[in-house]
């Protein structure tokens, strides 16, 4: 066989093309997305569309597709109240080739009010997650024309690697689902058989019917919690002690609503002086009215301190505590009608924590007790296991007394009764379940409520298919549609419960009526 000679610029020619191949290889394949606003603070006049110029740059020479996430803080002043709100919406978001400007529409307001913006755009190419992070962008509502102060200020961002730490931090359900989705979709472009196409697609239809059934949900709770709070800044009594705490000297800082309907819920408006002092306005809405307000301030919490240092038993307790080196670190006031109840915590050295607390009833101190939280579990602990090992020792005795025994006894005949088990009546334990879930909601335990109401479709229907055992949603649904049975609402309302239980969706009282609907229609049309 001849050999063929190489010689040394043979060798560095090849080389030179392995190397230029690498580069117009790379090259190819690499790209960028920036994002990028002519300025950071756009001004609109109240009842305008706050309407701004996203200019996009793609460089990877072909579409891509990914998901646009816009996170904003509404500050609202009305009626001298200021309050802050935050909130989050992602949405699809595909990027031309090429340079191209998209017109991001914010909404209006008609009243005079800030939004503090945050964009992101996540997207995959090459099983690799980039993200692009657009931040400090201040939309202002204002009321008079004079009062606009645009000005050019130049901001941009490029795409960068989305590290794991960056998807942790992302606490928005809506966008991590959507992102799951979008894992999905492109697994499907890969070569399928006609059995996995039809599987897929029906996947597919699922995903893209959860994914609008979240969407409304989020869109509906926004829409209650908005009305909500405009319903208590409006309400006289609250405004009353707004604007007391206002003279006093406090700051509002944050505000979190809970609401049950646009008329009714729970709220914490949290406020600080220049002094780093905390007060806050805790209570419930009912039907548009205050049901309870809550004024919690540092000079009520001292009022509340010295009633209690005046309490023998009080002093007994603290002189205690401050014996075994604890330090007091907070106190924290709840008001039942005309009850006060209060709890002073202290901490010592070794993280150990313990509480005081007591009830003030038209300034009479009762009812005062000392919790030693740490400590007590670790004892509690050891004599749990001391029980444990005494029941351990005293089984393991009677076994071998048992045994040692039975050589002695004499053989006699066993009369054993026939137990007869009552049917086990599913349906009846089942609407059982849906009236506890009712209770549960109306106490407020709405994550209980919520998985009791899906306990008990998935124990009716488990039982009434044969079953006979504990089934996941996606069990019950699967053997509902290969056994060709109605499975829609059934889905439905299990996927409305799950909303709650692992999506960290805020409950409402609409979504569980309807959820006790149409369990009661399921188990009862059977």
């Amino acid at each position: 066989m001849k050999m063929v000679n190489i010689n040394k610029p043979m060798i560095m020619f090849l080389a030179g093309l392995v190397v230029l191949f690498n580069i117009m290889l790379v090259s190819a394949t690499s790209g960028d997305i920036t994002f990028s606003l002519n300025q950071t603070d756009y001004y609109f006049k109240i009842g305008e569309n706050a309407i701004i110029p996203l200019n996009i740059q793609n460089t990877y020479e072909k579409q891509i597709n990914g998901m646009l996430t816009y996170s904003y803080t509404q500050e609202i002043n009305q009626g001298g109240i200021y309050i802050s709100s935050s909130n989050s919406r992602s949405v699809s978001f595909s990027i031309e080739d090429g340079n191209s400007t998209q017109l991001l529409n914010f909404g209006t307001s008609d009243k005079p009010s800030d939004l503090n913006i945050d964009l992101k755009f996540v997207y995959t190419l090459n099983n690799e997650t980039r993200v692009v992070n657009l931040n400090g962008i201040k939309i202002h509502f204002v009321s008079d024309d004079s009062q606009k102060q645009n000005q050019v200020n130049q901001i941009s961002s490029s795409s960068e690697k989305w590290t794991a730490s960056q998807q942790s931090q992302s606490q928005d359900p809506f966008s991590q689902m959507q992102q799951q989705i979008n894992q999905i979709m492109n697994n499907y472009q890969q070569p399928q058989n006609p059995q996995q196409a039809l599987q897929n697609n029906q996947m597919a239809q699922d995903s893209s019917a959860i994914k609008k059934q979240i969407e409304n949900q989020i869109k509906e709770q926004q829409e209650m919690k908005k009305e909500f709070q405009k319903q208590l800044t409006q309400n006289e009594e609250f405004q009353k002690a707004h604007e007391k705490l206002l003279k006093e000297g406090y700051n509002l800082t944050s505000a979190n609503f809970k609401p049950v309907t646009n008329r009714t819920g729970d709220f914490e408006i949290n406020y600080k002086n220049q002094n780093g002092e905390k007060a806050s306005l805790k209570g419930s809405m009912k039907d548009g009215k205050i049901e309870s307000l809550q004024k919690d301030t540092p000079q009520i919490r001292q009022e509340m301190l010295n009633q209690l240092q005046n309490n023998k038993q009080f002093q007994e307790y603290q002189k205690q505590l401050q014996n075994e080196g604890f330090t007091q670190q907070d106190i924290d006031i709840y008001k039942e009608q005309n009850k006060t109840k209060v709890k002073v915590s202290y901490k010592n050295k070794n993280n150990e924590t313990a509480n005081i607390t007591a009830e003030i009833e038209n300034k009479n101190v009762k009812n005062v007790e000392l919790q030693k939280t740490e400590k007590e579990k670790k004892n509690n602990y050891l004599w749990f296991l001391l029980v444990i090992i005494i029941i351990l020792v005293s089984t393991l005795g009677y076994f071998i007394y048992k045994k040692l025994n039975k050589k002695h006894s004499l053989e006699t005949p066993v009369v054993t009764k026939k137990i007869v088990k009552k049917p086990f009546d599913y349906k009846l334990e089942s609407m059982k379940l849906i009236e506890k879930s009712i209770k549960l909601f109306e106490q407020k335990r709405y994550k209980d409520a919520y998985g009791m109401a899906s306990q008990a479709v998935r124990l009716f229907l488990s039982y009434k298919n044969g079953l006979n055992k504990e089934i996941t949603n996606d069990e019950i649904i699967n053997f509902l549609r290969k056994q060709n049975k109605e499975y829609k609402e059934v889905k439905e309302c299990l996927d409305l419960c799950s909303l709650v239980e692992f999506a960290k969706y805020e409950p409402n009282k609409k979504d569980f009526d309807k959820i006790v609907k149409i369990a009661k229609k399921i188990i009862e049309k059977n």
